[in-house]
């Protein structure tokens, strides 16, 4: 049987996250290093997120939308 790579999986609610997290990043005015730096996030694990090759836990997106000026259901609201 065949191993499946769950990180090559693209699911389009994760990818609408991501959207939005870079939607609200660019708004505020940062580009991605500046605000991986500035938010403790790697730039690896942002640009991951952005794509929606990850899925981040509540605790990830409550201090990203703490960073932001948002509130989670901003990032998940879709």
């Amino acid at each position: 049987m065949a191993k499946i790579d769950i990180t090559k999986i693209k699911s389009p609610v994760l990818k609408n996250i991501g959207d939005k997290v870079r939607y609200y990043r660019e708004k505020r005015g940062y580009n991605r290093d500046q605000f991986a730096i500035a938010a403790d996030l790697s730039k690896h694990y942002l640009y991951r997120l952005e794509y929606g090759n990850i899925s981040p836990g509540i605790l990830q997106l409550k201090r990203i939308a703490d960073f932001l000026g948002v509130k989670v259901k901003d990032l998940i609201d879709f």
